[in-house]
Order: structure tokens, then C-alpha cells, then sequence
């Protein structure tokens, strides 16, 4: 598994996906220094969550149906690659780039401490939780504007429980729902939180990472390995 995924970052650095991300990224710093220091960790935390980790849902869907365009797929999965490790090959390089991403757009604002690494544990399981749905979602799409169509509808779903849950305090009652417990960990740098809140975030985030990849092994062996 360690020779393809080496073999994907390659890939995905000639495609041009690593300057998006340090372009972006620039932009981003840029945009932080010339914000009030004392808004600079909220604004950073946001782009980080909405940004570094939605990103790697377009990419990868962009991945894919290029893969099926040039017929790569079928190739592949006549080797003995197995869709699990096509699954994971897929989302750690992706991963990667998300946190290599945050770490940048953290600088700005850095204040390392022990819960500095919960966050970027936190970038990285949510971005290839966000990174396996996507995959999930590109399996059965043969176009970019079908999976953009279906990729948005999904991603409003998911992001429409952020209002009620910052409008009622960060009201734990929200914290089963997807992408609520990643967002309430990410806040907790500007309000601590008690450990049984950090430890039900945790258990929620890996459920959901693990529902994600149920759902992307599902749809690669029923859309792609024996369609």
C-alpha cells in the first residue's frame, strides 16, 4: 500500500492539486493578517473546517471520474488491488494535503499546545471522512456537473445543523450530527471543553469516518468493481 500511495501523491502533485492547496492556502494567510488579532482564531478555525476539509470532496471526485474517463478503473481492479486499499490509497494523500494545508493556514494564529494535535487529529479524520463520501458519491456519477449536483445537495444537508447549533450555545444535543462534533472540538481552543464532551466528539467523529467508509466500499464494489 505504501508504493501506491506514493505513487497517488505523485499523481496528484503533476495534476496541479498541491499548488491549489499552497495557492489557496496564500490567499488565505493573507487574508488572516489583515484581520483583527483578536478575530484571527475564530476566522482560522472556520477556514480551516469549511475549506481545508470540504476541498478534498471536490478533488476526489475530480480524481475518479477522470480515472473512469480513462478507463483506468477497469485496470485497476482487474490487478490485485483490493477497493479497500484503492479506498484508503485515495483518502490518506488527500488527507495529507488537508493538513499540510491547516498547518499553513494555523500559523498566523499558532498557539502550540497539547491541543494543537487533537486539532489537526481532528483536520485529518474529518477530512478523509468528507473525502470517502465524496468517493462513495463519485462512484455512481459519469459527469462532473452530476457529482457537483449531488456533492452540494449532500454537502447543504450537512451543513445547515451549524446554524441551530451556534444559535442554542453549542448545545451538545447537536453533536451526533455530522461535521457538529468536529466543529465542536475545533472551538473548544477558544472555550475549553470538559473531557466527557471531547471524548463523545471523538467517539462521534470515528463513527461517522467509519459509516464513510462502509458507504465508499459500498458503492465502489456495486459502481465500479462489478457494475
Amino acid at each position: 500500500m505504501k508504493g501506491q500511495l506514493k505513487t497517488e501523491i505523485t499523481l496528484q502533485w503533476r495534476q496541479g492539486f498541491w499548488l491549489v492547496y499552497f495557492v489557496v492556502s496564500a490567499l488565505y494567510i493573507i487574508v488572516l493578517l489583515n484581520v483583527p488579532r483578536e478575530n484571527r482564531m475564530m476566522v482560522s478555525l472556520i477556514m480551516i473546517l469549511t475549506d481545508t476539509t470540504m476541498l478534498g470532496v471536490l478533488f476526489i471526485g475530480a480524481l475518479v471520474l477522470l480515472e473512469k474517463q480513462q478507463a483506468v478503473i477497469h485496470s485497476l481492479f482487474v490487478t490485485p488491488l483490493e477497493p479497500s486499499r484503492y479506498i484508503w490509497t485515495k483518502t490518506l494523500s488527500l488527507t495529507l494535503i488537508a493538513v499540510v494545508m491547516s498547518i499553513l493556514v494555523y500559523l498566523p494564529v499558532w498557539q502550540f499546545s497539547s491541543y494543537s494535535f487533537l486539532l489537526l487529529f481532528t483536520v485529518a479524520v474529518t477530512a478523509g471522512t468528507f473525502a470517502m463520501l465524496g468517493l462513495g458519491l463519485a462512484a455512481g456519477v459519469e459527469t462532473i456537473n452530476q457529482y457537483f449536483g449531488i456533492q452540494m445537495a449532500v454537502s447543504v444537508l450537512f451543513l445547515l445543523p451549524v446554524a441551530p447549533y451556534l444559535l442554542l450555545g453549542q448545545h451538545p444535543a447537536f453533536l451526533f450530527l455530522p461535521y457538529i462534533a468536529s466543529l465542536d472540538i475545533m472551538l473548544g481552543i477558544l472555550h475549553p471543553l470538559p473531557a466527557w464532551r471531547m471524548i463523545t466528539d471523538l467517539l462521534f467523529i470515528a463513527a461517522w469516518a467509519w459509516l464513510a467508509f462502509r458507504y465508499a466500499l459500498y458503492r465502489v464494489n456495486k459502481k465500479m468493481v462489478y457494475a
